[in-house]
């Protein structure tokens, strides 16, 4: 069956009930094969031999590894995969005061270095806060007596990304939100008697009411010096450790531009007044002392973040195209990682080594070792977590970095940092040198070159359809927000009818007919897709599965509150679909009594054991549709492959 692909307008996020999210917890782990799409061999578990945690602002995290503030971080179940992952910093999606926010869409692109548009929460604040905490309560349950048993103890830290200006914390919106990360208890007590008797025991598990204790604060581009030190001073005030995230114009125009350009960046446009007016590195030097020292004073952590992204434009990107493509959009990915260490590096030579460096910027794999090795930590991934086997991707960075200790006989981090860098005793000092080391050769790295970065993946040229695809289930992993799935129809080729009613008469011809020819095909839960567009350059054929494969609204508001988007809604009891069309024309499928009555709002037919019994109203109509309507009911309805639809009553 042919679509029409249309673009999506600005999405709305409807984060999934925190009784779905429970009850398929349960389901899935006495499964024991997966959770939430992903397959336990992606699961990290520490290895006894080896310890890889890293202290940070008071807390013991089991791996220095996360994910950085963004769209692996907005929603409850994003949450739950990072753990799974081994990232044990969730680093969660910056809240601000404007949660009305009006984003491109698409608003990520990611097949090979990374660029996007999306800079905030999707989400309004409360509803940011209800998020964190389920998602801080899923955790606990993993780790719980009712877990896998893998873990022990939780070992992770949420830290809360917060922007952009004094005034926008000041408000009681962003304060309240505040208020909430450091005592949920009432919210927490909502959450649990959101659970019917039978998940009663997950409600039991004993849960901090503390989710957040640490800010990191992210300024926007352009922000004057005397306003990040107040804002910083202001949450130090408050009563939080505070990190502040730096900007990678710190540089300066002229080590940037020359830095992309000899990596083969040069079709990355800058704009040098960007760098004229973000923070000066002589701002910074001044101001550091100061928030160190007030930090000091109140006994609390204070560090530097390295870095945010880096404000450019770029031809290579699907943004902005009723402009053009122009537009201001943001790198990310391997140019920015080189950017990133040198500041790093330039940074710890001013600080020195008892302040932490935060860091995020092109992390993947081969140089996560590396950036924990030069004493820096936590390390949060966004842009590769956005590439095939997404979230999975991180329990390498994990599993990759117990390895290499372990080959060199380094039992921890600090040992391990002494072993790469033997000069003396200090494992701070060692990991300072071998930073420098590390951000001396960087940019020559072949993995940062644009010669390496500028193959994306391979598109065969098929378009995609509503039924059918090469489901080579890419598109499911790289979803940070866990929107894609896969269902099982039956295969065959149906005969079908074009049938004419009205006014008493009834004409029959022969229909398009209906094909379906593999078992398994492939999902978008609309509620949390928001067209960010990045499973389109990870399908191998065009047209993009956000945009063309079946969505399926889980709650009717998201049905009726979205028009303009094609997809499936199932009620609770599974006995009624109704199916918008990419025309626009919405039909429904009703089961009741051994009947199927099938309504095009103009007219109902009714059948019985697939055989038409009667016809009202006036309509046209080729059963195709009728057959669609029968399988997804079907496919959606069986509970052998879990979605996130609402559990039956």
């Amino acid at each position: 069956m042919g679509l029409e692909v249309r673009r999506v307008p600005v999405a709305d996020l409807y984060p999934i009930p925190f009784e779905t999210l429970v009850h398929r917890l349960d389901r899935e782990l006495q499964e024991g094969k997966a959770l939430y799409e992903m397959p336990r061999r992606e699961w990290w578990t520490p290895d006894p031999e080896c310890d890889i945690s890293l202290q940070h602002l008071g807390k013991n995290l089991a791996t220095p590894a996360g994910p950085a503030s963004g769209p692996h971080t907005q929603l409850a179940q994003n949450l739950v995969l990072s753990f799974l992952a081994g990232g044990r910093f969730m680093e969660l999606k910056t809240v601000q005061v404007n949660d009305a926010l009006e984003i491109p869409r698409p608003c990520i692109h990611v097949p090979n270095i990374g660029y996007n548009v999306e800079w905030s929460q999707e989400l309004r604040v409360q509803q940011s806060a209800r998020e964190y905490v389920k998602g801080w309560m899923l955790l606990h349950m993993l780790c719980s007596e009712h877990g896998p048993g893998l873990w022990s103890e939780l070992g992770t830290s949420f830290d809360v990304s917060l922007g952009y200006d004094l005034a926008g914390i000041r408000t009681p919106k962003v304060r309240g939100f505040l208020d909430v990360m450091r005592d949920a208890g009432s919210l927490m007590q909502d959450l649990r008697a959101e659970l019917p008797e039978r998940l009663k025991k997950w409600a039991l598990v004993p849960v901090p009411q503390e989710v957040s204790n640490s800010i990191t604060l992210s300024t926007f581009h352009g922000c004057p010096a005397e306003e990040i030190e107040a804002i910083a001073s202001q949450t130090l005030e408050w009563g939080w450790h505070t990190v502040v995230k730096l900007n990678p114009t710190l540089l300066g125009y002229d080590t940037v531009r020359g830095l992309l350009d000899s990596m083969g960046y040069d079709f990355v446009s800058l704009d040098p007044e960007a760098f004229e007016k973000d923070l000066q590195w002589e701002q910074l030097q001044a101001m550091a002392p100061r928030l160190v020292s007030k930090a000091a004073e109140a006994g609390l952590g204070f560090g530097f973040k390295l870095t945010n992204t880096l404000v450019c434009h770029s031809p290579q990107t699907p943004f902005y195209p009723e402009n053009g493509g122009e537009g201001e959009m943001y790198l990310s990915g391997p140019p920015l990682h080189v950017i990133a260490t040198k500041i790093a590096s330039k940074l710890r030579r001013e600080v020195g080594t008892s302040i932490p460096l935060t860091f995020s910027a092109g992390v993947d794999r081969d140089n996560f070792r590396e950036l924990v090795g030069g004493g820096l930590g936590p390390i949060t991934s966004c842009s590769d977590l956005l590439k095939g086997r997404g979230y999975g991707r991180m329990s390498h960075y994990v599993r990759g970095l117990e390895k290499h200790m372990k080959s060199l006989g380094a039992k921890t981090a600090n040992e391990y940092r002494l072993a790469l860098c033997s000069e003396g005793s200090n494992p701070a000092v060692a990991g300072a040198q071998w930073l420098a080391g590390y951000a001396d050769r960087v940019e020559e790295l072949p993995s940062v070159q644009h010669e390496g970065n500028k193959k994306a993946p391979r598109k065969v040229g098929s378009p995609l359809e509503l039924l059918d695809c090469l489901t080579c289930d890419k598109c499911i992993p790289v979803c940070p927000n866990n929107a894609n799935f896969g269902v099982d129809v039956p295969q065959g080729v149906q005969d079908t009818e074009l049938l004419r009613w009205g006014e008493g008469s009834l004409e029959r011809s022969a229909g398009q007919g209906l094909e379906v020819q593999k078992r398994h095909q492939i999902g978008t839960i609309a509620d949390v897709c928001n067209s960010c567009g990045q499973c389109d350059p990870w399908c191998p054929e065009d047209g993009g599965p956000y945009l063309v494969k079946p969505n399926l609204f889980l709650s009717r508001a998201a049905f009726e509150e979205h028009p303009s988007r094609h997809g499936f809604w199932l009620n609770r009891q599974r006995s009624l679909i109704e199916w918008r069309q990419p025309s626009g024309a919405v039909v429904q499928l009703e089961r009741r009594d051994g009947l199927e009555r099938l309504d095009v709002g103009t007219g109902v037919l009714t059948f019985r054991q697939g055989e038409l019994m009667e016809n009202q109203g006036s309509g046209e109509l080729d059963t195709s549709v009728l057959e669609t309507l029968r399988l997804y009911l079907d496919a959606f309805s069986r509970e052998e492959r879990p979605s996130w639809l609402p559990p039956k009553p």
